[in-house]
Order: C-alpha cells, then structure tokens, then sequence
C-alpha cells in the first residue's frame, strides 16, 4: 500500500488527524513545509502551549519539583544540584529561562506550578482549531479567547474538587497527620494543578508590564509606590527560601568548602533547644539600574541588616542608583570594587566570628555565676575545683561579648579549661561531695546537674569542641580574605545566576596601574 504524505492527505482527514497531536508536535509539523504551516498557521497562543509543554521534558525544562501542599515541603529541596538546571516557560516573553527569573507566586501557586507526570495538564493535547478566511491577528484573538473560556469553564467544572482541596490541605493543628487527606489532595492536584500557566511571567516581563507600580493598595508592600514624594518602585521580586549556616554562606556561597551541619555544632538559645540546622534565608532578586538585570541581593555589597529583614533592604537599595558587582566594577574601577567588596566580605565573616562567639562563651558566663556567685550551683566547689577553672579568666570583663575577639591563644586557654570542668562533671556524676559546705544545700547530685544541665546548657556542654573548631576555622577565612583579595574578586565576578560571562582583570589591572 502507498504511503500517503501527510500534507497530500485530504483537508477533511488531515483536521481529524490535528485535532490529536500535542502542542509539541503541532508546531513541529507546522515546521515541515508549507502547505501544512499554511494550514495550521500557528498563533501565539500554540507557541506558549509548546513551551509549557516542553518545560515538563526533563532535556529542556529539568525536573518537576513535587511540593506537598499541606506543608508546602518542596522535593528535591531548593537549592540542590537538581533545581540548578530547573527552567520554567514565560507567558509574556515566550521562553524557557532559569527558575531564578520567577518569583515564589509564578512557580509554586497550584495553577501555576508544573503540573506532575499522569496530571490532567500534563497530558493535554494541542488546542488548535481551523479557522479559515480569518486575518491572523483575528485568528489569534479568537483562539486565545477559545482557551480562556475552556480553563475557565473547567476550573467551573472543578469547583467541588477544589474545596476538597483546600479542606485537605488546611486542617486544624489539633488534627493529625492524615494519610487519608493526603491522598484527597494528591488526586486533586492531577486534576488542577497548572490550569493557568499561560499567565505565569518572568520578573522582567512583570517589572516591565507595570506590575510594581500597581501594587501600592498595601500600604507595607515593599513594591508600595510613594507618589506624593515621586519615588519610583523598588524592583524587589521574593525568591527561593534557602538554608544557610551564616550570612556569608548566603552571599558568598561555595567560595569555601561547605563544612557539613554535623561539624558546626546545634543551634541553641538561652531558652529551649534549636536542632542542628541551618537559618533559612527568603532570597531577594534586585533589578540592576544599570544593566537592567535581575540578580540576588548579595550582589549589591548591602549592610548586613539588610540581609536580615526586607524592610531594611527596601530602605537601603535605590532603584536608580543601585548597582551589581559588574556595573560598579565598569563604573568606579577594579581599585574601588575590590576595595568595596572586600569590606563587604569581611563585615559578612565578623558577623559569622560574632554569632560564633557567642555559642562558645555563652556556657562560660553562665558557669562564672555558677561557681562564684554565693547561691551558684557549683558554689560549695570553689575552693577545689572552681578557682582552676574560672579564677583569672582568659577573657577580662564582665560581659565577655562586647570586646576584641577571642585569639587562638585564649581559645587554647578556654580549651584546656573545659577539659578541667569535663573532668569535674564526670567527678560530680560518680557521687563527689564537697569537702566543706559554704552553703547550705541539701540537693543530691542528681538534682544538681538536672538543673544545671538544662536544655541549652546541655547542648553547650557536648558540641562545645565543635563550637570551638568552628570560631577557629571562620578565624581562618577571615584571615584568607585579607591575604587573597584578588581571588575574592575573581569569585565574585565568575559566579552569576543568569549564566557565564566573560570580563577581562588582566586588561582592568593594567588600566587601574
């Protein structure tokens, strides 16, 4: 039997044969010749349905994060090795970029996040439809409309299955976790989830269609417009949330070997018990005003409290004059960028020294009350154990975290002492009394340690080497940065969100001398 080309085939079947291809393979055939692009005359509507399409192909778009709505946990978690190659398909510029061009709204709202492999939207055929002796803009218009009116009458239709929804992934805190509920909202999401791509945009294609001058109707919005004083909008856009250690590990990530959470020792307050993890971070994507291009915060050299709080990043960052690493550097020189840059990194590693002298002292102070003050804990133990190991403290002064930092020597010295008071606590644990009694306390040994084992203290006590070690090796970066100024600005300069580009230092050295 011949075989019939397919653009030969007669009008009648070949529409029959369009009306079940995928968007992918309708602008593929549309590619072939051109009697059959003249009949399939694809709009842009066709196109959009072809990249959404190809954003679910593991080649083009990466992965499909899978997020449990009730908990809103995200696998594989941001910022792994898998999002790294994560794209997403704009509505409004009509390509696939990087997840790092779209705010948390644009891809992980239900209707507009990736919908899962077997989902409805996963598997939807092309919405073509012939419509012969109409003018393409016409054409366009009415096929673009078609579509709208289709999601709109599903999401009607859907209605039921999104109140199931809600009520699965909304229950009250007193109710436990439910198999059953997670089960409803799975199967609800095969039937909703990415309805409305097609109004997913970019932050530039949002920044650009006015989205940050209308969203003053909330008075603390950090996009809130002043027009009595004529402030133009800060273009702030909301990114991933990510875990880091410290600020520096937020702006200056992988310039160092990442230390693993088990070798820096579990968080702790003065109150209660943290566990062992890292700060999570709401990454802030900044539109440069001077290449007119989105990157995260940390490339603006900011002040630390604006890494801490957006409010504080909206009061610091001006939409006019802010500038990322690559603009200050063609604007002010290799000498003013390295010398901004390298305070920026340092201001970063003194507030990591900070926070890490105080998980190493925070202990000391306390067992300076317990053995010196009259009604101490340790009291009765001054005289044999107390004065060798609080008596002419390494560190002078009361409060032990408003002066210089701690040198290696006095970490050496506090060290040595821990290993003293290690050596008291286990005495203490074998049934040891104290020789003469200056207080009266009729408390067993037991009771004395439950209260002074208490949860913080505890966790000062076993994870205070590792406390130690982390203060010695932050010392050590701080130290590395002063001594390596060059490779910080190399770093800086390599590392770019938005892909490799080239910029030439040597032909910059040459110009600065």
């Amino acid at each position: 039997m011949p075989v019939i080309p397919l653009h030969n085939v007669p009008l009648d079947i070949l529409l029959i044969i369009l009306g079940y291809v995928d968007p992918i393979s309708l602008i593929n055939l549309a590619q072939t010749c051109q009697a059959l692009r003249a009949t399939i005359r694809p709009t842009r509507a066709n196109l959009l349905q072809r990249l959404l399409a190809l954003e679910l192909i593991p080649e083009y778009g990466g992965i499909v994060p899978f997020i449990r709505s009730r908990t809103i946990q995200v696998s594989p978690p941001m910022g792994s090795k898998d999002w790294q190659s994560n794209k997403y398909a704009c509505g409004g510029c009509l390509k696939l970029l990087p997840h790092t061009r779209f705010d948390n709204h644009n891809i992980l709202r239900l209707d507009l996040r990736k919908p899962p492999p077997g989902s409805k939207e996963a598997n939807r055929l092309a919405d073509w439809w012939y419509l012969d002796g109409w003018d393409n803009a016409v054409r366009a218009r009415i096929i673009q409309y078609r579509i709208y009116t289709r999601v709109r009458d599903e999401l009607e239709l859907l209605a039921y299955v999104q109140r199931q929804h809600y009520e699965a992934t909304h229950l009250r805190e007193e109710i436990p976790h439910s198999t059953v509920a997670d089960r409803i909202a799975s199967d609800a999401e095969l039937l909703i989830c990415g309805l409305r791509r097609y109004n997913r945009r970019c932050i530039e294609c949002c920044f650009l269609r006015g989205d940050w001058v209308r969203s003053d109707r909330c008075p603390f919005h950090p996009y809130q417009v002043n027009r009595k004083q004529g402030v133009s909008p800060l273009p702030l856009a909301t990114g991933r949330k990510m875990d880091f250690y410290n600020l520096f590990d937020r702006c200056f990530p992988n310039l160092f070997r990442p230390v693993p959470r088990a070798e820096t020792g579990r968080r702790f307050y003065q109150l209660g018990n943290q566990p062992n993890k890292a700060y999570p971070s709401i990454m802030r994507i900044i539109r440069c005003g001077g290449c007119a291009k989105w990157y995260e915060a940390a490339w603006f050299r900011l002040s630390i409290d604006a890494y801490k709080d957006v409010y504080n990043l909206v009061r610091e960052i001006d939409p006019r004059d802010s500038r990322c690493n690559r603009c200050f550097l063609r604007e002010h020189g290799l000498v003013a960028f390295r010398r901004h840059l390298i305070a920026f990194a340092r201001s970063l590693m003194l507030d990591a020294l900070d926070r890490a002298r105080f998980q190493v002292l925070y202990g000391w102070e306390q067992l300076r009350d317990d053995f010196r003050l009259p009604f101490g804990d340790f009291a009765n133990y001054w005289a044999e154990y107390g004065r060798s190991i609080i008596s002419d403290f390494p560190i002078q002064g009361e409060n032990l975290f408003t002066g210089p930092f701690p040198t290696i020597h006095q970490l050496d010295e506090l060290s040595r002492r821990y290993t003293l008071f290690k050596i008291f606590i286990k005495r203490i644990y074998q049934g040891l009394r104290p020789v003469r009694q200056t207080i009266l306390d009729s408390r067993s040994n037991e009771e004395v340690m439950s209260t002074v084992m208490r949860s913080w203290f505890r966790i000062w006590y076993e994870d205070y080497h590792l406390y130690d070690r982390t203060y010695r090796r932050l010392l050590d970066r701080l130290k590395w940065i002063e001594e390596h100024e060059e490779e910080v600005v190399s770093y800086a300069l390599e590392v770019d969100p938005w892909g490799p580009e080239s910029y030439d230092l040597e032909a910059e050295v040459e110009e600065e001398r």
